[in-house]
């Protein structure tokens, strides 16, 4: 085993940032901006160059976000008001670049403020700061969330004591859409010991309503799970109520769009509450609507309009606004097909709504007639499930016309929504999507071109999913495994949920290559809401710790999920599973089956994000293990937040290793990159934080003094898959992946993929460094002995369940799943 210590070299790398920094910003007087984004690949910027090796000048303080906007008290002289406006507005001006490209350099650095001289900005001036701080925090590839939450919040407070309606709104809406990326939680097993960011104010219980007639008021409080929700429509009323004072007409009506559009999504999660939600997404888009009529700009009216009217039509159909709404649309619109289209589709759903499906086809055929005007029909597949609710006699070929023009379009549509920044796939793709499956099952029976047809349209949503959330080149599809390759006892299963019941679609692998994918019911009756309850109350209460309210959503789920197919698994063979949705939160090896056994007792398990981004794996054939593992021990502060000392890595890291393998402590980027360019190897382990949080622009690894994106990673793994080399295995054993949230989820999976590597192992949720140790020992003890990896990984999980005590508990085991090929 070799050992190389990252930070030996560390004045000459310094030396060389800091030389590298000091001639770019002399530059940049005469070259300009072009030279200034090359500068900032010194990762430092001119500013905070010049401080760091000459001290900021008499007087002033190198300051940011952190001392300017969260003081707990008065706020200390950071700087003057003119160089914090200087900052604002490079701040607001780089936003702007990131809304038009989600990709490229962070802009951070522009946040730092150098040349102040001891002042006490005024409130006004520190309010917009705050506010660009906070968007700039959530919008950059190297920002962190909490912190952008945490300065958005006192941004909101500074202008309202500067009485700066605008700043308050437009820092209130930005603090909204972050409320609703996603809540996190964390557990009683974390590695490390701090939060990235500490709590701002005592913790409040769940509403459903504000606690005060002010929203603005509601909205200081930690996010906790079962809290972000309320907080994001505290802040969204807020924005809208701010806007207004400010004569902010698009705003406010752009905050109730995007409030009722929430509502709208927790009807799904709270079916017994659904009638109530109902009504307060109308109220919220009737406002949006009264809003709306003071935009001036006809076009922008008529957007706003025809946006929040469709969330009008679907949960009040025959509210009195909605003619007005589809009047002010054709007008706004009256050269637009585009427009002109969703005019059209809005009178067709009041029709449907109102009884008359004639009227309403003939509407709706108007809408796609229209839509086919476009030189990019966009929002065709919409309008034809919607002309197949109109028209049940022809409603098959209409889904699947409608799946066949979003294949059409897929490749061109944005990864967000412009208007509203939700995801494309979940507002437009995920309904044609499962309609296009439903359709397919709609008929009982194990019809082999049915199912054929069914599993085809799943795979092309697994791969739409991933790359609408990570980008079509991030995540580029590979041959995807085909059914005749999978060997006796490997049992390929695709869970489908759907709204009204879930289907299982599997194959299990023959010796004679004849393997072709067959159709079970679930084991029990139930919807995607519930499957998504059950395996939030499991994770919930795994993460948490503390009890066993995690063991009856286990039974459940392995009744729906495995116990139709529990006769085909077996301890020699592989259970690998393409998860949907909430599925890809839920450790399945955790899954309690009904003598009272895991299922990792049963059998080996892969998680495989779709059969394009997965293959078996190779057969090592007893040749020797070449393993890189590094480690971090220190505690690292970056923009993106604190990242605690890991006190274990070291251990850990000698264990992956092995024999022949290099450690390197305390790593860097710089480091990786001559490891992995020293020659062939087998394992990249990384013991340090990673963060994987749904986009491939927020998702890293920590290094020493630095974050390595994703896209960098793939990139230093891609020059050995250039050479011949592939990895054959990418270990990341500190992930901290928000519970709770799709997307989020969904991180884990895409990280696996991006990195380019064949297979990955990595941790649901984090885990203290003893269990970690214990397991990653164990792993690579059988893998060096010639098990395949699921074969490997499940040994060291039954391991630490016999080995009894606090190991045992599936809260560190199970944390622990297997992604892409298994053997």
């Amino acid at each position: 085993m070799h050992r190389r210590d990252g930070t030996s070299d560390k004045w000459r790398r310094a030396f060389g940032r800091l030389l590298y920094g000091v001639l770019a910003t002399c530059y940049v007087a005469s070259v300009g901006d072009a030279w200034k984004q090359f500068a900032r690949h010194s990762r430092i910027a001119g500013g905070v160059i010049v401080v760091a090796l000459f001290g900021a000048p008499a007087g002033a303080a190198a300051a940011g976000p952190a001392s300017i906007c969260l003081s707990d008290s008065s706020p200390a002289p950071v700087g003057d008001a003119r160089a914090i406006e200087r900052a604002s507005v490079l701040a607001e001006a780089a936003i702007e670049r990131h809304r038009l490209a989600s990709a490229g350099n962070s802009d951070l650095d522009l946040l730092t403020i150098a040349d102040g001289r001891g002042e006490i900005a005024p409130a006004a001036v520190r309010a917009r700061y705050c506010a660009a701080a906070g968007e700039l925090m959530r919008v950059d590839p190297a920002g962190n969330q909490l912190e952008a939450r945490q300065f958005l919040v006192a941004a909101v407070n500074l202008a309202h004591q500067a009485g700066e309606s605008a700043i308050e709104a437009r820092a209130a809406y930005y603090l909204g859409l972050i409320l609703l990326g996603g809540e996190g939680a964390s557990g009683a097993n974390t590695r490390g010991a701090a939060a990235p960011v500490p709590p701002l104010a005592p913790v409040v219980t769940d509403s459903t309503e504000p606690a005060t007639d002010d929203p603005c008021l509601a909205i200081e409080v930690p996010v906790v799970r079962g809290v972000g929700r309320f907080l994001a429509r505290s802040a969204l009323r807020c924005a809208s109520a701010r806007a207004l004072a400010a004569g902010d007409a698009d705003r406010a009506a752009l905050a109730q769009l995007r409030l009722a559009r929430l509502v709208i999504a927790e009807t799904a999660a709270a079916p017994f509450r659904a009638s109530a939600l109902r009504a307060e997404a109308a109220t919220a888009a009737r406002a949006g609507l009264h809003h709306a009529r003071a935009i001036t700009s006809q076009p922008r009216r008529a957007l706003l309009t025809g946006r929040l009217a469709e969330v009008l039509v679907a949960v009040d159909p025959g509210d009195p606004a909605l003619m007005p709404a589809v009047a002010t649309m054709r007008a706004g619109g009256s050269a637009d097909p585009a427009a002109l289209a969703f005019a059209a589709a809005i009178e067709g759903r009041m029709l449907l709504a109102a009884g008359d499906r004639p009227a309403a086809a003939r509407a709706l055929q108007n809408a796609v007639f229209l839509e086919g005007q476009r030189a990019q029909p966009l929002r065709m597949p919409s309008w034809l499930l919607l002309l197949a609710e109109a028209e049940p006699g022809r409603r098959a070929a209409l889904v699947l016309q409608a799946y066949r023009a979003l294949e059409a379009i897929r490749p061109i549509l944005p990864l967000n929504d412009p208007l509203t920044e939700e995801s494309t796939f979940a507002v437009q793709m995920r309904p044609v999507f499962e309609a296009a499956v439903a359709t397919q099952l709609a008929e009982r029976g194990n019809d082999p071109a049915r199912i054929a047809g069914a599993q085809r349209i799943v795979e092309a949503y697994r791969e739409a999913e991933l790359q609408s959330a990570f980008g079509a080149n991030c995540v580029p599809a590979r041959d995807p495994v085909d059914p005749a390759s999978l060997r006796a006892g490997e049992v390929l299963l695709y869970p489908i949920l759907l709204d009204d019941r879930v289907e299982l679609l599997f194959v299990a692998g023959s010796r004679d290559g004849t393997a072709r994918f067959s159709r079970l019911p679930a084991g029990e009756p139930t919807t995607r809401a519930a499957v998504a309850q059950l395996v939030d109350e499991m994770v919930g209460s795994l993460v948490g710790g503390g009890d066993d309210g995690w063991k009856v959503a286990a039974h459940a789920l392995y009744a729906l999920l495995i116990k139709p197919i529990e006769g085909k698994l077996a301890p020699g063979g592989t259970l690998v599973i393409v998860p949907d949705g909430p599925l890809r939160a839920l450790p399945f090896a955790a899954l309690i089956d009904g003598e009272g056994s895991y299922l990792i007792e049963r059998t080996p398990l892969a998680l495989a994000p779709a059969l394009a981004y997965s293959q078996p794996g190779r057969d090592r054939s007893g040749r020797p293990l070449k393993v890189v593992a590094v480690a971090l021990q220190r505690d690292v502060v970056l923009p993106a937040g604190r990242f605690a000392k890991l006190e274990g890595t070291r251990d850990e890291a000698i264990a992956a290793a092995g024999p022949g393998g290099t450690v390197i402590d305390d790593f860097r980027e710089a480091d990786l990159r001559q490891a992995l360019a020293g020659g062939h190897v087998d394992v990249l382990h990384l013991a340090t934080h990673a963060a994987f949080n749904g986009r491939s622009d927020r998702s890293f690894i920590v290094a020493n003094g630095e974050a390595i994106p994703l896209a960098d990673l793939r990139g230093l793994i891609g020059s050995g898959r250039a050479r011949g080399d592939d990895l054959d295995l990418l270990v990341l054993s500190a992930c901290e992946t928000a519970v709770g949230d799709d997307l989020a989820s969904m991180g884990l999976a895409g990280a696996a993929v991006q990195s380019g590597a064949d297979s990955a192992i990595a941790s649901l949720w984090s885990v203290n460094d003893t269990g970690t140790v214990a397991l990653m020992k164990a792993f690579y003890d059988r893998y060096r002995a010639g098990d395949g990896k699921a074969a490997a990984l499940r040994t060291a999980q039954l391991a630490l369940i016999k080995q009894g005590g606090d190991l045992a508990h599936p809260s560190i085991w199970a944390a622990f799943t297997l992604l892409g090929g298994w053997r």
